[in-house]
């Protein structure tokens, strides 16, 4: 998915909930992404660094924003092409 097309995704409803966060599923736990990086390849790739605050949902829109022409991926263990996404209690996971 193009950064472009999750953005118009997430705030073409008005009547969405408010986003806490953006949030990966390892097992049953929900784990915070925190940092986003283009990639050698020119692809948007997001990871959790350990110690480090969960991303604001104002940081991520503005990341997808400015990295709209990127396909977007997410980091666990290897890279994992983003296709869809679910909200649950205002979390946005991946």
């Amino acid at each position: 998915m193009k950064a472009s097309e999750l953005l118009k995704r997430l705030t073409e409803n008005p009547f969405h909930e408010e986003y806490k966060g953006i949030y990966t599923q390892v097992g049953s736990t929900l784990v915070p992404l925190t940092t986003a990086k283009p990639d050698d390849e020119g692809n948007l790739v997001f990871f959790h660094l350990n110690k480090k605050s969960p991303m604001s949902i104002k940081t991520f829109f503005s990341i997808l924003l400015i990295h709209k022409n990127r396909n977007v991926f997410y980091w666990s263990n290897q890279k994992i092409s983003i296709y869809s996404y679910r909200i649950n209690r205002g979390k946005i996971i991946v």
